[in-house]
This record gives C-alpha cells, sequence and structure tokens, in this order.
C-alpha cells in the first residue's frame, strides 16, 4: 500500500497553477514571505518558518493539486507552520543561551528597539482581532501585508470578492477601536 502523501489522485491541473511545485512557490514566495515576516517580525525567522512551511507543501503537494482551492490550502499550510514555529521557540525559551552568556552577542541598539516602537500596539490589536475574528484578521493581512487585491483575497479565503472587502473593512474599523484610535467616519478607512 502507498502512502496517501504519493497516490495519484489523477484530477485535472487547476486553472492557473502549475503542476511543478517549484514554478508553483517560485510564484507565490515572495508573498509567503511577506505574511510570514508580518507575523514573525524577524525576517530570518520568517525564512525559516516559510522553508518549513515549503517542506510540508512538497511532501503534500499532490494533495495540494487535487483540493478544491489550492492557494488556500497553502496559506493554511503556511499559518500552520508559523505557529508550529511560536511554539517551538516556546517549548525551547528556557533551553537557549542569552544575550548576555554570549561574549560575541550582537546586542540591540536604542535604534533598533526605537525602530519596533510603533509595532507593539498593532501587534496586539492583531492578535486581539485573530482569536475574536479570525477570517477578518486574515483577510487584512493579506491585504495590507501581503499587497493582495480582493479577488486573490477571495481566491486564497475561499469566500467571495464583496466578503474579502467587507472583511477588510470590518477588521479595520476593528483594529482602529482595538488600538484606541479616534473614529475617522462612515467612509474613511
Amino acid at each position: 500500500m502507498t502512502n496517501a502523501d504519493e497516490q495519484d489522485y489523477g484530477l485535472i491541473e487547476p486553472a492557473g497553477l502549475p503542476t511543478d511545485f517549484e514554478a508553483f512557490f517560485a510564484r507565490h514566495k515572495s508573498e509567503f514571505l511577506r505574511i510570514a515576516g508580518a507575523r514573525l517580525r524577524d525576517p530570518h525567522d520568517a525564512d525559516e518558518a516559510l522553508m518549513e512551511a515549503a517542506v510540508v507543501m512538497y511532501r503534500k503537494w499532490p494533495r495540494i493539486l487535487a483540493h478544491a482551492n489550492p492557494i488556500a490550502l497553502a496559506h493554511c499550510i503556511l499559518d500552520s507552520a508559523i505557529t508550529d514555529f511560536y511554539r517551538r521557540r516556546a517549548r525551547t525559551a528556557g533551553r537557549e543561551i542569552t544575550y548576555a552568556q554570549l561574549a560575541y552577542a550582537d546586542v540591540p541598539t536604542t535604534d533598533d528597539l526605537l525602530l519596533l516602537r510603533g509595532h507593539d500596539r498593532l501587534d496586539r490589536a492583531l492578535a486581539d482581532l485573530e482569536q475574536r475574528a479570525p477570517v477578518q484578521a486574515s483577510c487584512v493581512r493579506l491585504r495590507y501585508l501581503a499587497e493582495l487585491d480582493f479577488d486573490q483575497i477571495a481566491l486564497r479565503m475561499g469566500i467571495t470578492p464583496g466578503a474579502a472587502r467587507a472583511n477588510v473593512h470590518l477588521a479595520l474599523k476593528k483594529l482602529n477601536h482595538l488600538m484606541g484610535l479616534p473614529d475617522t467616519g462612515e467612509g474613511d478607512t
């Protein structure tokens, strides 16, 4: 009996999606990296999480091709890899060597900390929105961090473009409220 990942599903290639994994990954790598970078805030961590997701995508490539919405499944795999990265980091946090224990460590400067200052409230608000409305949080990340239009968001989330637009609008309103920003009015976003 063969492994389920190795089975030939015998389905026709979805429109616009190459059957070659390398072509698919090359086409979407920058989008995936922007999403991972926005959530992990460190380019090296984002690259590591993306490569772990790529390994899973490669192993499950026939399954992804057979899926009704292949790009949405790839995004789910990426989200899981980012979550696993956080979990692994939490498990090993007590066993890692701190900066103070390393004589050759690059200690962050004040400028490094000042660059991150503005992201703290947004990160907390996005984490809170993720708990309250995960679809809205994903839509706003895809819109502003991955720089996708509403049709592309709809494809990745498995919803209509109108629903993607509505989710982004609602997410922005909730983020403004969660961050304590003043209400900008009815038509402004």
